[in-house]
């Protein structure tokens, strides 16, 4: 799994004072597979109806340019100087009724600036395919979330694309279809984001199961953390979410 799809926190969203205020989300990302740790950073824009990720994954650098009027996700990888566009609609969630979410408060908080960030234990399992092996998925730790987000106005055009059944809040991966566990996971995290804006999270991944893949996933647990550190409500160019020009690009 990469860290791309480990998190799924690009729909992390939030709010400042303004009625049409923008954001900036700044922190740092931490992804450790088969006990070995990769540290990046991470940041996030807001402005209407665009949302623009960035992160470093083992010194390269990426971006996401999420469009949700046209529900595009264009992913850039700036090494390459390549651009692949993805339809969100293509990439449905969908329901599974087989899942299971709890989220438990802890009463601890985590303050980022002004807002308050309460603690929940995240527990979530459902049901995927390894190659030809079904397996559970196992989702286990901790999220910290803003709850008031859903009063805000500046900010409704995202919930209501997050709580849509056809909006994948994860992160695509490049040349790749999105599969059955990617979109379970993304179903547990559309949940929690619907819930409020996310903070920060520690995350542990694993595998249940009687078979070669299962044991395989157990092996290669990943554990995931982010933490937004700093927020601004500063005003955002507009060309800070179109495509790098000279970029090329690949329509999926």
């Amino acid at each position: 799994m990469t860290a791309r799809y480990s998190l799924l926190l690009v729909a992390g969203l939030s709010f400042g004072q303004a009625a049409q205020a923008d954001l900036t989300l700044i922190g740092r990302s931490t992804l450790t597979t088969l006990n070995m740790p990769n540290q990046g950073r991470e940041a996030l824009y807001v402005k209407k109806n665009q949302m623009r990720r960035d992160l470093t994954d083992r010194g390269r650098s990426y971006s996401y340019l999420y469009d949700l009027k046209k529900k595009e996700v264009a992913f850039v990888d700036h090494s390459l100087r390549q651009v692949e566009i993805h339809a969100l609609s293509n990439d449905k969630a969908g329901k599974n009724k087989d899942m299971r979410l709890e989220l438990t408060p802890t009463g601890r908080k985590h303050d980022l600036d002004d807002w308050n960030c309460l603690e929940y234990t995240l527990a979530a399992s459902l049901p995927a395919e390894m190659g030809q092996e079904q397996v559970t998925v196992l989702l286990d730790g901790q999220v910290w979330l803003e709850r008031k987000v859903s009063e805000r106005k500046e900010v409704l055009p995202f919930i209501k694309s997050v709580e849509a059944d056809d909006f994948f809040v994860g992160a695509v991966t490049p040349g790749q279809p999105i599969n059955a566990q990617a979109q379970g996971i993304n179903e547990v995290m559309r949940r929690v984001l619907g819930k409020g804006m996310l903070c920060a999270a520690d995350i542990q991944l694993n595998y249940e199961g009687s078979g070669p893949m299962a044991d395989l996933g157990r092996r290669m647990a990943t554990k995931a953390g982010i933490v937004y550190e700093t927020q601004s409500d500063a005003p955002l160019d507009d060309a800070l979410f179109e495509i790098p020009a000279g970029y090329r690009e690949v329509r999926r």
